[in-house]
């Protein structure tokens, strides 16, 4: 299997070292972003397996950056991790899952390796 990508969006700086360091000892190879903007102009280069998103964010907002997302085509799995409510977002974008902070970092991975792998089908 090769090393999976996660493209992690969320403007709390120290919850993106966090789940950076957690993930990596994982074994996912990760970038980030503090916005949706910053995600999108990230995006070609990185080309993740799997994008764990944050809602509420300043410049461009978690939803707004979803959208533009799937208007480009791109049809990465999407993981919505929010403390506001993040089943719903989920819902509503119809992304791939969800989880609420405060989170379990071993459970986060374990969601992403099935998301990431659920592309090699």
């Amino acid at each position: 299997m090769s090393l999976q990508r996660v493209l992690v969006i969320d403007d709390d700086a120290a919850l993106l070292r966090m789940l950076k360091l957690s993930l990596q000892e994982f074994g996912f190879e990760v970038s980030t972003a503090v916005n949706g903007a910053d995600a999108l102009a990230k995006l070609e280069a990185e080309s993740p397996n799997v994008v764990v998103l944050d809602i509420e964010m300043p410049v461009m907002d978690g939803r707004t950056f979803y959208r533009e997302l799937r208007a480009m085509g791109n049809r990465v799995p999407v993981l919505v991790l929010s403390a506001y409510d993040a089943r719903r977002a989920q819902r509503e974008l119809n992304a791939e899952a969800f989880m609420r902070k405060p989170f379990d970092p071993t459970e986060l991975s374990l969601m992403l390796a099935s998301l990431a792998g659920s592309q090699d089908a």
